[in-house]
């Protein structure tokens, strides 16, 4: 427990149980405590010039005014200061009074000293890894699914069921343990109706045990087995399942892709295949169904269906997928092996399935898998290495690995990476997200985080013909892991009676993500009603008394994940004038001067800021950039929506590109808008200039010859113009040339820290050549790294991002 004395008047301002009547929101995804608070401090605060560093901290300190006795500790890089607090604060308590921090105009920001703990890569020291070029790193193998760096997000995980509906498992050394049950014969059942198929004496049992799928001379020429030819046994089910989940970093033999799952065998194929009578009933039961008086005590999470044949997906197949979706078994599919489209595969074919194709060691398509329109996405799916049976017909005690090729390999990938996704975030597991909505998730965000397709193999992938994209088992990870970002807006000076606009935004965080919910709390203050405290902007009426009022807003996003901010508002009975202030025309490519001072205020950012508005009118739909410029204050923009002062805000822009100005660059249809231009803190008078610039699309005229590069040096550079050749003409890049005189191993780095990278490392002197090599995430970063032995000669680069329209400042090392 934290002492009274200094966490009282912190609770009471910000956390007052009074003001709790709505239900408590979930829980924010942070951990831990501190007591240190970073806090940097304006280069134009008032306070500089007269007293030192030390002195201003401690001024804004006591301005926050909780009785909390805080101290300056020391000075860091960056002009940053440490704040020593009196005793240890959770990590959302010392946010709360970091925000409070932030009020003083003199403070630039303020954020908890935070603890780090290392998250590194983790690399399983299974022997045979090193064979498993299907989990590393896409800056090795451009197909690979990037699973090192999710296993270090991963850790001490729950348990996650991953049914496998498949021809049954053996025990394996490197497997048993990851069965349900411990081994074979407990963990699952046998759904295999037909003993001649199921060839273990009956038919359905509760032994999902693998006795062989061989296929001999007699065998090819009974008609049960019609179409199937000589083959021995393929142990495919214990294949699958040791992609799904083998025992991993235990010093024998293979790693798994989910080290967190418990593997359910539900056995539905046996020799020549399985009846879809037999699979749709594995498919109901594994998600839970009672099947012919049979229950399933341990429902899965992730049902893989390494299987398939042609045909249209029919209402056997349907129906069972959609009674598993809607249990939420998310239910994945391989596209098959025939080189055709998948819509004539089933049940790949089928609605509310992901549909997985697969990828070459490259990146590139691998030659044999389906393709089209309803393919979800590609993984791994040649040479895969995992474990199976030594024997040719029956099995034997020889416990061996085998390096297999199809769709069917690529899918188990995609289910063991689910199963991390799930492990990773608790909500998708305690109820808070209905169970039928948690499949469909899980399908956009594997979409949403999987990485753009590699160029160049001879035979690529698209998406058109692959999916969203190739699986990233990082990325996926982090789509639901990532907790958003909640800004409550800036505190506000109002009259009293004056009506008055909570400004809440939210930033949803991982891949895809948004925004599920705002909730608005009152935690201190002169009650008062909220118009609706769920809606991101609520209104309400300041009371009749002065005084002051304190908000909390949590947002939640779509994966249940939560973050809070907090804004006071203070009811005074003079405020600043809040006279309209007439709009002043902007046109295109003029800059106009202006001046912040008493006599306009601002609708938006609170009646205490001194704004000036501008009406700017585009005749067709265009991208335009407004910048707002001052050396005297830290400047503030709101675009807004209409041709009024008081129209609903745009888009708004605190600092662009690491400085105290604004920029916002928005394409927009034809019509009139309103310019806001204001300061971050209240009460700031000051010279400015703004100005509207058309820009219709980034334009391959400008500043688009490659720039030279030396070896060993870095390049800064800026995108604001050219456009990207190879990411495609909606993308600003920079282009830059290197040479080689002899062969040479060279790692080129593209880092940001305003925008998420992309990389391309192009085979010649030109921006027009052919694609070698790119990347977008480096290590776990949205920074990008490509590291390639290449012969003499010139190579280009270009520089770009990996979402339209990006502009910023960004580096270029070559090493």
């Amino acid at each position: 427990m934290l002492p009274r004395l200094w966490l009282s008047p912190l609770v009471l301002l910000l956390t007052a149980q009074v003001w709790a009547a709505e239900p408590p929101p979930l829980q924010p995804q942070l951990a831990g405590a501190t007591d240190q608070i970073i806090v940097k401090l304006r280069p134009t605060a008032q306070r500089s010039m007269m007293f030192s560093a030390e002195t201003q901290v401690e001024a804004a300190i006591a301005n926050v005014g909780l009785g909390i006795p805080a101290s300056y500790e020391r000075s860091m890089g960056g002009n940053a200061h440490v704040v020593q607090l009196p005793g240890i604060m959770t990590i959302q308590e010392a946010q709360d009074y970091a925000t409070l921090l932030r009020t003083d105009p003199d403070v630039e920001y303020a954020e908890p000293d935070q603890l780090m703990f290392p998250t590194a890569d983790i690399t399983p020291n299974d022997p045979q890894f090193l064979s498993q070029w299907h989990y590393g790193s896409a800056n090795a193998d451009g197909g690979a699914a990037n699973l090192p760096a999710a296993w270090g997000e991963v850790t001490n995980a729950p348990e996650i069921v991953v049914a496998v509906v498949d021809t049954g498992v053996l025990d394996h050394p490197d497997l048993s343990a990851r069965l349900l049950g411990g081994q074979a014969a407990t963990s699952g059942y046998d759904f295999v109706n037909t003993p001649a198929r199921a060839n273990d004496g009956d038919g359905r049992d509760n032994n999902p045990s693998d006795p062989g799928d061989w296929i001999s001379a007699t065998d090819a020429a009974d008609s049960a087995f019609s179409g199937c030819s000589v083959r021995n046994s393929s142990w495919h089910g214990t294949h699958v399942a040791g992609t799904v989940g083998a025992v991993s970093n235990n010093a024998v033999g293979v790693a798994g892709v989910a080290w967190n799952a418990k593997i359910l065998m539900a056995r539905g194929m046996g020799k020549c295949g399985g009846y879809l009578s037999d699979i749709s009933d594995a498919i109901r039961w594994s998600s839970g169904e009672t099947i012919n008086g049979v229950p399933n005590p341990n429902p899965a999470k992730v049902i893989n269906l390494s299987l398939g044949g042609s045909g249209s997906c029919g209402s056997t197949y349907q129906n069972a997928i959609d009674a598993a979706t809607a249990r939420g078994a998310a239910v994945v599919v391989a596209a098959g092996n025939s080189n055709q489209n998948v819509s004539t595969h089933r049940p790949a074919n089928c609605n509310n399935v992901i549909a997985v194709a697969a990828l070459a060691r490259t990146g590139g398509k691998a030659s044999f898998s389906n393709t089209g329109a309803g393919v979800d996405i590609a993984a791994p799916g040649v040479s895969i290495l995992s474990t199976v049976n030594g024997g040719k017909t029956t099995p034997t005690d020889q416990h061996t690995y085998a390096a297999y090729h199809g769709t069917s390999m690529a899918t188990p990938h995609v289910s063991g990476v689910i199963a991390l996704m799930l492990a990773a975030n608790p909500h998708l597991r305690d109820g808070s997200i209905p169970a039928g909505e948690i499949p469909a998730l899980l399908e956009q965000k594997l979409k949403a985080s999987a990485r753009l397709f590699v160029t160049g193999t001879g035979n690529d992938c698209s998406t058109a013909l692959c999916g969203a994209g190739a699986l990233d088992a990082y990325r996926a990870v982090m789509s639901v892991k990532t907790p958003p970002l909640a800004q409550a807006g800036a505190n506000q000076n109002v009259s009293m009676g004056a009506g008055v606009t909570l400004q809440g935004t939210g930033t949803a965080g991982g891949y895809g993500g948004n925004i599920r919910q705002y909730r608005w709390q009152q935690t201190a203050g002169t009650p008062v009603a909220l118009s609706n405290n769920t809606a991101a902007n609520p209104t309400f009426v300041a009371p009749a008394t002065a005084d002051t009022l304190a908000f909390r807003l949590t947002v939640t996003n779509d994966v249940g994940l939560t973050a809070t901010s907090v804004t006071n508002v203070t009811v005074g009975a003079t405020p600043i004038s809040t006279s309209v202030c007439d709009p002043v025309v902007l046109n295109n490519a003029e800059t106009l001067t202006g001046q912040w001072a008493a006599g306009c205020a601002s609708q938006h950012r609170g009646s205490g800021f001194y704004a000036r508005y501008y009406r700017f009118t585009l005749a067709t739909a265009a991208t335009v950039k407004f910048d707002l410029k001052s050396s005297k204050q830290d400047a503030y923009l709101y675009l807004l929506a209409g041709d009024q002062t008081t129209s609903s805000v745009l888009a708004s822009n605190d600092d662009s590109n690491g400085t105290t100005d604004s920029q916002l660059v928005r394409n927009l249809p034809a019509g009139t808008y309103v310019l806001e231009a204001t300061t971050y803190a209240a009460g700031r008078a000051g010279e400015f200039t703004i100005s509207a610039t058309l820009a219709t699309a980034p334009t391959t005229q400008n500043n688009c010859e490659p720039t030279a590069v030396a070896l060993g040096a870095t390049t800064n550079g800026q995108w604001e113009t050219c456009a990207a050749r190879k990411r495609g003409s909606t993308y600003f890049a920079g282009y830059y040339r290197f040479t080689l005189t002899q062969a040479a191993t060279v790692t080129i780095d593209l880092k940001s820290d305003q925008q998420d990278t992309f990389l391309y490392l192009l085979n010649g002197s030109s921006a027009d050549s052919s694609v070698l090599a790119s990347n977008d995430d480096s290590n776990g970063s949205t920074n990008s790294q490509i590291k390639r032995t290449l012969a003499a000669g010139t190579y280009t680069l270009e520089a770009t991002t990996y979402y339209r329209q990006k502009t910023g400042a960004f580096s270029v090392t070559v090493k």
